[in-house]
């Protein structure tokens, strides 16, 4: 694994990929509160539509589009009408620890019980 962690490319240590797959309201228990994950869509298809529930915003969700928000606080779901898919990257750190290497520094919250926030 090391050999092929020195070649990977993304700030973000993992990915998936999601085809076809209407995405009900959830959060990302194992993602990183301070990471972002990134969601950009790819498809043909109409009526797409991306909900924050807790934030209370839904975005019109077209191909291509791009949403970056903390999986792990914001409580988020995908429904469209069509063929397309879905490309998110997102950190874990069961990796970071499973290498040896530190949670990255980019964006801290301070002061914030997170059993209580994250239940919510």
């Amino acid at each position: 694994m090391y050999a092929r962690l020195q070649l990977w490319a993304s700030v973000f240590n993992c990915a998936a990929i999601m085809c076809n797959r209407q995405c009900p309201l959830h959060r990302d228990p194992r993602s990183t509160p301070e990471g972002f994950d990134i969601m950009t869509s790819v498809g043909h298809y109409c009526d797409g539509l991306m909900t924050l529930s807790n934030l209370g915003i839904q975005l019109q969700y077209n191909s291509s589009a791009m949403v970056g928000c903390s999986g792990h606080i914001v409580r988020h779901g995908v429904t469209f009408r069509g063929d397309w898919f879905v490309w998110a990257w997102f950190m874990r750190d069961n990796l970071h620890n499973f290498v040896g290497t530190p949670r990255s520094e980019y964006a801290k919250y301070k002061d914030v019980d997170w059993d209580v926030s994250v239940s919510a």
